[in-house]
């Protein structure tokens, strides 16, 4: 898993950039003027009834524990090594009780990553190395309500691409995705939960998986300059247009615009719409994404405030940008590493490990 601390803006604006779209090529947006947010308010005075959840990092056995994903405010699955140092474990948490559900030996470098969910199952990657044998992937699959232990899914994962990013593993339609290189081609290969046979699409071009069903650009296409959004079943592409100081990311309702002046310049975030309307500025020098995707819930946009126009700063603030008020809503202060999948939102401070739902936000 990712351990690298997500409050480096350089680091966010490449780790959260998913695609896209920007109609024109002026950063500043099109004729929908940008609107400042109000005064910042705390989470509890503008929610309270907020269900936030904390838990110690570390275990009672002394080992430090790193969630993957949420399930809900107090259950997570998430790995941390064995006592001796010899395995690293996938384990699910809920509360004070954990669960060992997988492990692999620490001589073949494991790591796991993709952990997505859907209903009673949870689907994660498994990738291993050693010395004498190449890099491998495995999917695992868990049946996280019952007393049971997490079993391999699939077989095909022969040249898969798995990034650490938030569509390396897709559920949608009864199905679970990934992408593959094939050649100057990529191959997107699905298997029903329910388990049964690979079926694979092929597309060409290099491509990984977005929100369903789009795909964009890889992250190699995109660093040699092309970038664009494709949708799987229809064939429609939606070339991403940007100036040289702008990285723009959306999701199927929402866009996230980051514009930066270079060293000591400025720099300003903003929210729009994939057409380019409706852009809302959500801050500037100091303003940076946190996690996930450009409006969780097609409402709250995660970011870190750090007070200052450097990397290295010590106070990182973790707010919501609320897209149906315009205003920024504080979380907490300190926050160290940040993520975000559906509904849920976790972050640590200290050695504590702090979950929000979203879904208590009204």
């Amino acid at each position: 898993m990712a351990s690298a601390r997500l409050i480096r803006p350089i680091a966010l604006g490449v780790a959260l950039l998913i695609g896209g779209v920007l109609v024109g090529t002026d950063p500043s947006g099109p004729s929908t003027p940008a609107v400042s947010a109000p005064a910042q308010r705390p989470l509890r005075l503008a929610f309270p009834a907020a269900t936030i959840a904390d838990a110690p990092a570390r275990l009672a056995d002394g080992t430090k524990y790193q969630p993957g994903l949420y399930l809900d405010a107090t259950t997570s699955i998430g790995v941390a090594p064995t006592p001796d140092g010899t395995a690293q474990r996938v384990l699910l948490r809920t509360g004070d009780t954990v669960r060992e559900v997988a492990r692999a030996g620490q001589d073949h470098y494991p790591r796991f990553a993709a952990f997505t969910a859907a209903g009673d199952d949870v689907f994660w990657v498994e990738s291993t190395a050693t010395t004498t044998q190449p890099l491998q992937h495995r999917i695992f699959r868990l049946a996280w309500r019952q007393d049971s232990a997490g079993v391999p899914f699939s077989a095909d994962t022969a040249a898969a691409e798995f990034t650490g990013g938030e569509y390396d593993l897709v559920v949608h339609d009864g199905l679970l995705s990934w992408a593959a290189v094939a050649g100057p081609a990529t191959e997107i290969r699905s298997v029903p939960l329910a388990g049964g046979p690979v079926t694979t699409t092929t597309v060409d071009g290099s491509y990984e998986l977005s929100a369903w069903p789009w795909l964009q650009t890889s992250a190699a296409a995109r660093a040699a300059g092309r970038q664009e959004l494709r949708d799987l079943t229809t064939g429609k592409r939606i070339t991403i247009v940007k100036s040289a100081a702008e990285t723009v990311d959306c999701g199927p309702s929402w866009c996230r615009s980051v514009v930066s002046a270079g060293t000591g310049g400025d720099t300003s975030l903003a929210l729009l719409h994939p057409d380019g309307t409706f852009r809302r500025r959500v801050g500037g020098v100091d303003t940076f994404p946190a996690a996930g995707p450009p409006a969780l819930l097609d409402r709250f946009s995660a970011v870190l405030q750090t007070g200052t126009r450097t990397a290295y700063d010590s106070s990182h603030r973790l707010a919501l940008y609320d897209l149906r008020t315009d205003r920024l809503i504080t979380v907490a202060d300190d926050a160290d590493q940040v993520f975000a999948r559906g509904h849920l939102l976790w972050w640590s401070r200290g050695d504590v490990w702090h979950s929000l739902d979203l879904a208590t936000l009204h």
